[in-house]
């Protein structure tokens, strides 16, 4: 709005001959007011980002220490990233608390959203809604994508959401590809996941590794994608049996909500339990391994 207050003078009361502020014309007086109400609001944003910024990095250090994988849906705007997002709490974690807004336009996300995705074998990730791309948008010039990018580029995973039904889909994907390079993110595993197959009437084949063609409206091929991410992100993952003690029954109760549980068998001294946890888990209950 700042720009247009210049052409509002012609329209506006001009200015007396003499000099003095009392000469001043309301006009002016007007496009002044307007201009430090535009400043000080522009003032108040930037305070604002800045505090987002450092609360997404502080939430950034929580979830490193918690060492849950972080999964990013990246690609061109009005792909179906918010839309595939909603599909999979709607199939692993239904909450209606938990939808994020998807809408036919673009940029529909502008606020990074995360979300835990946990799965039927207890094992879990976060995932990341992200801002759109779009060709020739100087994505670092714009702070309101700020934190979103950012996030980006702390991802674990990249899921890349194509338009498999836009004409000019692999032009798409090299807007995309370009921007991840520029955000110094083209080194991080990438899953590319073929979006909206329900308006594709021709056939569909597999054209490369790492490629699932899903339909997020319809729910078609998530779980295709959800085996796919399992296969990259959880392979710390160690297969052991443990002993534990009867009086240790928090240990029994933390592996029961965070491990997978093969078998359960219990014994004069404890209870011995087959399962595949995290290489963390496995260390910190080391004595317990037998």
């Amino acid at each position: 709005m700042l720009p247009k207050l210049i052409g509002l003078g012609e329209s506006l009361g001009r200015q007396g001959g003499s000099s003095g502020l009392k000469n001043r014309g309301s006009g002016e007086t007007k496009l002044e007011l307007d201009r430090r109400k535009i400043e000080d609001r522009i003032s108040g944003l930037n305070k604002e980002l800045e505090t987002l910024v450092a609360q997404r990095q502080n939430q950034r250090k929580k979830r490193k220490k918690k060492e849950i994988p972080v999964i990013a849906l990246v690609g061109y705007t009005n792909t179906g990233k918010s839309t595939l997002m909603n599909a999979m709490i709607d199939l692993f974690n239904p909450s209606t608390e938990k939808q994020v807004f998807e809408k036919d336009m673009l940029f529909a996300t502008l606020e990074t959203f995360v979300r835990s995705i946990k799965l039927p074998d207890n094992k879990s990730f976060l995932l990341t809604d992200t801002v759109g791309f779009i060709s020739k948008l100087p994505h670092h010039l714009i702070k309101a994508f700020r934190s979103t990018l950012e996030e980006v580029a702390e991802a674990d995973i990249l899921i890349h959401v194509v338009d498999y039904s836009n004409p000019q889909y692999n032009q798409q994907i090299k807007v995309t590809r370009e921007t991840l390079k520029e955000l110094g993110a083209d080194n991080i595993p990438v899953i590319y996941a073929y979006n909206k197959t329900d308006l594709v009437s021709v056939e569909i084949s597999k054209i490369a590794e790492d490629c699932v063609y899903i339909s997020a409206k319809r729910k078609e091929g998530i779980v295709d994608l959800v085996n796919v991410i399992g296969q990259k992100a959880f392979t710390a993952y160690v297969h052991c049996e443990m002993l534990i003690p009867y009086d240790k029954g928090n240990i029994v109760s933390y592996l029961n909500d965070n491990a997978t549980i093969k078998s359960t068998l219990y014994q004069g001294s404890g209870v011995l339990i087959s399962l595949e946890c995290k290489e963390a888990d496995y260390e910190r209950y080391q004595q317990y391994v037998t």
